[in-house]
């Protein structure tokens, strides 16, 4: 029997073991909460507002590595799948990941055996034996899963479970020295365990994970939020400006209807200043809405409008970018001195020559000057002032606070027109010389055969049938989708087509791609002008933009 100072000795002993083991527990925790928050507040600095989980998995799994020792790991995030070191592939991944869902959806999941749990895993045990799970969401369902590779270990039993039992001098009785033998045991297919404090710091490492996806939430929503802002703020502003348009053309239609002597002229002068005005927008909205050259504006004008009689209208001084807001009024203006001057002026005779300079005032104004000679002379300024004539004199003073003074003299029609500074956006540095513009002359194209009309708006296919009959084609089919084309393609002989790019829920492409096979010439139709993907594909089809008219067309004819 021990005596009672070895006894005393014996608990004190004891006592200080605790003390001290206590203390030892103590500080490992304090280190663990350490890591664990340096590994917090690492992430939380390296990873973007904007940043995902799966964009930043190496920085998250090699900030693990310091905490939780691991020889695997993959990211499963939005259907994404990740993965560093020894792990399942993905597709027997995509099984694991059925078993997870069935786990609980905010609880860290640890085993040293994954077949045990789930026995698919057999197949990648030498790989991943056991597996840390980390939820780091709840629907859809996302892990960040650390793996451990199989750790075999040999197991001593107080006996074998199995042995099977032997007869004695006693009969089928157990004897204390044979029955109780040691037995050891190799146990496979399990990993190192996951000790508590490593299922502790991934606890708080999932809590880091969620804050970050949180973050990352809220950042989107700010993002959506903004964005739906803007496209607000567009939808107000394409509203606005197609009201506009839809004035500008209803005040066009009525005041020209007040001054056409009949339908044919009415329709006449209403499309041309519709198409002017096309032609304006569609110089800028190649700019990205951005300032555009006048004197390419002028050219495109009075190319559309006098054709191979261009050189007649010379222009001389700087080129000047004009915003936007002036392009309207100075396109309109323009083609009406044109249509004039066509009519009655000097482009009304075969000698009649247009000069239109362009200078820059003191102030940065634009100064444009228009002067015909060659023409008939006049006798006296005109007592009927129409509606184009409010054009040319009012639109410049009214809607950009310029001036316009319009001159009849016995020489002909001279003007001034000054367009303020706030609608210039610089001169050139170059002056052009007082040339003629190098303009192609329209082809002297036209039909003879049968034509096809791709278009799903009836009253343009009817407007373009009209216009290609007039062309000299016998007969024009109207198609409204790609099957009614492909369908005459295959029933009749065609020698042109137009086709509109977008059909609403489909494209013209297959029509195209049967045409170009059968050698059948066409053109593109659309309002996005010649920068559309078809066009780039089939660079030989001609691109007539929208609204187009009969001279768009004829220049799109094969020759």
């Amino acid at each position: 029997m021990l005596g009672y100072e070895v006894r005393t000795a014996a608990e004190l002993f004891g006592q200080l073991f605790s003390f001290v083991l206590d203390q030892k527990e103590s500080d490992e925790g304090r280190d663990e909460q350490e890591r664990a928050q340096s590994l917090h507040d690492q992430l939380m600095a390296q990873l973007a507002e904007d940043a995902s989980i799966s964009d930043n998995f190496d920085t998250i799994i090699s900030g693990i590595a310091s905490v939780i020792p691991y020889d695997g790991a993959v990211g499963w995030v939005n259907g994404e799948f990740e993965s560093i070191g020894h792990t399942p592939s993905k597709e027997e991944f995509l099984g694991l990941v059925s078993f997870l869902n069935t786990t609980a959806a905010s609880r860290i999941y640890h085993t040293d055996s994954v077949v045990k749990a789930y026995p698919a895993a057999a197949g990648f045990v030498d790989r991943a034996a056991g597996m840390l799970v980390l939820p780091v969401s709840r629907a859809p369902r996302d892990y960040i899963v650390l793996f451990r590779r199989e750790l075999a270990k040999s197991v001593t039993w107080a006996g074998n479970p199995d042995k099977p039992v032997v007869s004695g001098p006693n009969g089928d009785r157990l004897t204390p020295r044979k029955s109780f033998e040691a037995w050891q045991q190799i146990v496979r297919n399990t990993s190192a365990p996951w000790q508590p404090a490593e299922v502790r710091a991934a606890e708080a490492l999932r809590l880091t994970l969620l804050e970050v996806i949180l973050r990352m939430s809220d950042a989107t929503l700010r993002e959506r939020a903004k964005a739906q802002e803007h496209q607000e703020l567009l939808i107000a502003e394409l509203n606005h400006r197609v009201r506009n348009i839809l004035s500008l053309i209803g005040g066009l239609v009525e005041q020209s209807g007040s001054e056409a002597r009949s339908i044919s002229e009415f329709t006449h002068v209403v499309g041309g200043r519709i198409h002017a005005l096309s032609r304006a927008h569609d110089l800028i909205t190649r700019q990205q809405w951005e300032p555009a050259s006048a004197r390419e504006l002028i050219r495109i004008e009075v190319e559309a409008y006098l054709g191979a009689n261009a050189e007649k209208v010379k222009i001389q001084g700087p080129d000047v970018h004009l915003r936007p807001k002036a392009f309207t009024a100075v396109s309109l203006v323009v083609h009406e001195l044109l249509t004039n001057s066509a009519k009655y002026g000097a482009l009304s005779k075969t000698n009649g020559v247009v000069q239109i300079g362009f200078a820059r005032l003191s102030d940065g104004a634009l100064s444009i000057s228009w002067l015909e000679t060659g023409g008939p002379p006049i006798q006296s300024p005109p007592v009927r002032r129409g509606f184009g004539s409010t054009i040319i004199e009012r639109s410049i003073p009214y809607e950009l606070g310029g001036r316009a003074e319009i001159r009849f003299e016995v020489t002909g029609v001279s003007a001034d027109f000054e367009i303020p500074p706030a609608h210039v956006d610089g001169f050139s540095d170059a002056l052009h010389p007082e040339t003629g513009n190098k303009m192609d002359e329209r082809k002297q194209a036209s039909l003879s055969g049968h034509a096809l009309v791709l278009e799903d708006n009836l009253i343009i296919a009817m407007d373009a049938e009209d216009m290609l009959r007039s062309l000299g084609a016998t007969e024009v089919f109207v198609a409204s989708n790609v099957k009614e084309a492909l369908d005459f393609i295959e029933s009749e002989t065609l020698q042109f087509a137009l086709l509109d790019v977008n059909l609403g829920s489909e494209t013209s492409e297959p029509v195209a791609e049967q045409l170009h096979a059968q050698g059948i010439s066409f053109a593109f139709a659309t309002g996005y002008g010649d920068s559309i993907d078809l066009a780039k594909r089939y660079s030989s089809a001609p691109v007539v933009k929208k609204p187009y008219d009969i001279d768009s067309i004829k220049a799109a004819l094969p020759n």
